[in-house]
């Protein structure tokens, strides 16, 4: 129920405030390594970054922050890679309370793999929620890991094209220990999160970078000529027409998810009156119809299959 809830809470503030979704594109690339970050200790086997994951949220949660305590669900990524807790309970009850939109996992690196960089495409963000979270634990390490704390993907309201980030190491102030070990004493009493760039085994140099990069953005323009184009029926159980489009010069008309994702476009190459169309082939639901003209104005409605 409390996912129907966020949904018709998502929709509503989307019709009635033109809320925009953009999809953005995440790049992670690695810079730890032993000649930088190996100082008076041994580089450990096996090293990599566990899962990469985050949460798209508002300003009313935080989910961790230099010079507090870790919240389980960070302690146990800092220690183990773990994120069930984190997924589970601090996300989810973020979700819960209508404070953020959604998880995600861009997978892992070793330092081992061909590749230097962990790619995570199409990351669809609501404009209520355009603060960015994330971490992944240095592994193996005691509680080391790095973090992106509420990074903001809008400014002067306008979503921003890209970002890049240098990114150091913390300390989760939840266990003890100075080398590149899992097995170590718990922190007693609890510390808070630190930055240890400079700190042995880390000399002042970056361990990663990340860069966040705007792929598309979808916009509910309302347009008072376009708002005469009329959808029906709907809802409908396949078959649809729109009409009132005789003087509008068409471009394309697109189909999205209630999240934003894009699941069917058709271009518009001559000038007709009306048009129908077979949706029978969309799955039961709710979708956004977005009609384009050849001057770049849109305007976005509601469609329901049964």
């Amino acid at each position: 129920m409390k996912k129907i809830t966020f949904l018709f809470t998502f929709l509503l503030s989307f019709f009635a405030f033109g809320q925009s979704v953009a999809t953005y594109n995440i790049s992670f690339t690695n810079y730890w390594n032993i000649t930088d970050h190996n100082n008076g200790n041994p580089f450990p086997g096996n090293p990599h970054w566990t899962d990469l994951v985050g949460v798209n949220h508002n300003s009313n949660v935080t989910f961790l922050e230099m010079g507090s305590t870790a919240t389980t669900g960070v302690e146990n990524i800092a220690e183990q890679g773990n994120q069930g807790v984190f997924q589970t309970v601090d996300v989810q009850n973020a979700i819960d309370a209508n404070n953020a939109q959604q998880f995600f996992d861009a997978g892992d690196l070793f330092l081992s793999s061909p590749s230097n960089t962990i790619v995570y495409n199409g990351l669809e963000v609501n404009e209520d929620y355009p603060l960015l979270t994330m971490l992944s634990m240095i592994a193996p390490s005691p509680d080391w890991m790095i973090a992106v704390n509420g990074l903001n993907l809008r400014e002067s309201n306008n979503w921003k094209s890209s970002i890049t980030i240098d990114l150091f190491p913390y300390d989760a102030g939840t266990e003890e220990g100075s080398t590149y070990s899992l097995s170590n004493a718990a922190t007693n009493p609890q510390g808070v999160i630190t930055n240890i760039s400079g700190v042995p085994p880390f000399n002042t140099e970056k361990v990663a970078e990340l860069t966040i990069s705007l792929e598309s953005v979808l916009n509910v323009n309302h347009t008072s000529f376009l708002e005469k184009v009329k959808l029906y029926p709907n809802p409908t159980n396949g078959n649809i027409t729109i009409s009132n489009i005789q003087n509008i010069e068409l471009k394309t008309i697109e189909f999205y998810s209630v999240l934003g994702k894009l699941v069917k476009q058709i271009e518009v190459k001559q000038n007709p009156s009306k048009l129908s169309l077979d949706l029978s082939q969309f799955n039961k639901g709710m979708y956004l119809l977005k009609v384009l003209d050849a001057n770049g104005a849109s305007h976005t409605q509601k469609l329901v299959i049964e």
